[in-house]
């Protein structure tokens, strides 16, 4: 099949090339009615670079299309790292003229696999921002509305068939704040980070353990929280309960994230430790609110409302192309060296 061009629309409107250019490109300087008649004909002629906005500029004058509903079902998640990918989400609907409806799941609702009740009525897709049970998964799977998931279980295949997956880069990046550790002399190294909670944590376990192991150190596992922690190390009183059970104070405390680090550069703080004089800290996310902590975080950039954005473009792709393979997206991230980690 021929591919429509400008110039096709053009001719059949009887209308200049760069009249028809400025249209599609939604310009002030056509007139609303030349505009939309260019735009009308180009979708019936199948033009495929109409943008998201002048498509649905023009969808909801003739409302062929109705505005899509997304769904984000998260968890009443105690952590702000949340919010700009809440944005990014919110954001990028917007472009594609989609609405938003916003689902919080109780502990006791994913328990009893209770679904909000207007996940029954008249929605084009999901965004699941927090890992829950395989048990409630199933429960929305039986729904048959497309998925993106943001991040899984550690043993991702138990959802790579319900749906596409973006999950920022772990293991390589922690690897990196490891060594560089190491690299300044330091064997004694912690972490402390709930493994069991999802695939980033689990990799960026692995990224601490391999660079330990690629030294020639081997893991002293009395000074390795990697346990369940009912909040997940979300709440201070579970990081120093952790830390109190190290024998010893390490030389450099690799922690899963930021909020965690930050819970325990408080603690060695209170107990008259400093950081990184005594002990070197990292984290991972670079949350904002770190940059009032000195001395500043060494941690990750992952860039979350860009992440927001980008689950909702993998939706948008998946809603126009259900038939292919589900896939498995890794978002690059960026290593932040600073003061905590006497790295910098």
């Amino acid at each position: 099949m021929k591919k429509v061009t400008i110039q096709d629309v053009a001719r059949e409107l009887n209308l200049s090339r760069n009249t028809v250019a400025k249209a599609l490109n939604n310009s002030d300087t056509v007139s609303y009615e030349t505009r939309y008649i260019v735009i009308e004909k180009a979708y019936e002629m199948g033009y495929s670079k109409l943008s998201p906005v002048v498509l649905n500029q023009f969808k909801l004058r003739n409302k062929i299309d109705e505005t899509k509903t997304i769904v984000v079902l998260t968890r009443r998640e105690i952590s702000v790292f949340w919010n700009s990918i809440i944005m990014g989400i919110s954001d990028e609907l917007n472009t594609y003229g989609c609405k938003l409806q916003f689902n919080f799941i109780s502990a006791q609702d994913e328990k009893n696999l209770v679904l909000p009740l207007d996940l029954h009525a008249d929605i084009s897709g999901i965004i699941i921002l927090s890992v829950f049970s395989k048990d409630y998964i199933n429960q929305i799977i039986k729904n048959n509305i497309p998925v993106v998931f943001l991040d899984g279980p550690c043993n991702l295949h138990e959802i790579t068939s319900y749906g596409d997956i973006i999950i920022s880069e772990s293991k390589d990046s922690m690897n990196m704040i490891t060594r560089s550790l190491i690299e300044k002399g330091m064997t004694k190294i912690g972490f402390i980070g709930d493994i069991t909670y999802c695939k980033t944590i689990c990799d960026r376990y692995r990224g601490y353990i391999c660079a330990l192991e690629e030294a020639g150190i081997k893991p002293d596992t009395s000074i390795i929280a990697k346990y369940h922690a009912n909040t997940k190390f979300y709440k201070p009183e579970e990081v120093e309960a952790a830390l109190k059970k190290f024998p010893y104070m390490p030389e450099a405390i690799v922690c899963a994230n930021d909020d965690i680090a930050l819970f325990v550069i408080r603690y060695l703080n209170s107990k008259g430790v400093t950081v990184p004089g005594d002990v070197a800290v990292t984290g991972y996310d670079n949350v904002e609110e770190m940059s009032k902590v000195e001395p500043f975080l060494t941690t990750v950039r992952v860039g979350n409302q860009r992440l927001g954005r980008r689950l909702v473009q993998q939706l948008m792709w998946r809603l126009k192309n259900p038939n292919f393979p589900k896939e498995v997206i890794y978002i690059g991230v960026e290593v932040i060296f600073r003061e905590s980690s006497n790295t910098h």
